[in-house]
């Protein structure tokens, strides 16, 4: 795998890790909706979880398709578009409610699809570590 692969899953994994301390956190610690200093690291976030996951998806995209290289199981390629799916759904439920389009009841759907969104993105990558080892070629 090359540096820049590595590199670009180091960048979106910080950008996850301050997003989810910070959301996650503030829901399950503190008083939702998420206010003040937590807002602003949480908005400061994002922009590099976004830039890491559009890396990740165009330096890991060609080894966690199917058939492709027997070094990643299907677990790690199936976690892989997940997280990508994920992450688009997180970015657009987080750009989208600044644009005048919905209204209240719409307002609070995307809130709800980004938090939960947010939460599997979390899992995910969480699982996605273990199933990078190495599988040995046999």
């Amino acid at each position: 795998m090359k540096f820049s692969a590595k590199l670009a899953y180091i960048v979106m994994c910080l950008g996850i890790a301050v997003l989810t301390v910070t959301g996650i956190g503030v829901f399950t610690l503190g008083k939702p909706p998420m206010t003040h200093w937590v807002l602003m690291i949480h908005m400061m976030a994002a922009p590099v979880f976004a830039l890491g996951l559009a890396a990740v998806a165009l330096t890991w995209a060609d080894l966690c398709r199917k058939g492709s290289t027997p070094h990643l199981g299907a677990a790690a390629k199936i976690l892989f578009w997940i997280i990508l799916v994920c992450g688009l759904v997180v970015i657009l439920t987080g750009v989208v409610p600044m644009l005048p389009i919905f209204g209240t009841d719409g307002q609070h759907l995307l809130y709800l699809t980004h938090r939960y969104a947010g939460i599997v993105l979390a899992v995910a990558v969480l699982m996605h570590f273990p199933a990078l080892r190495p599988r040995p070629l046999s």
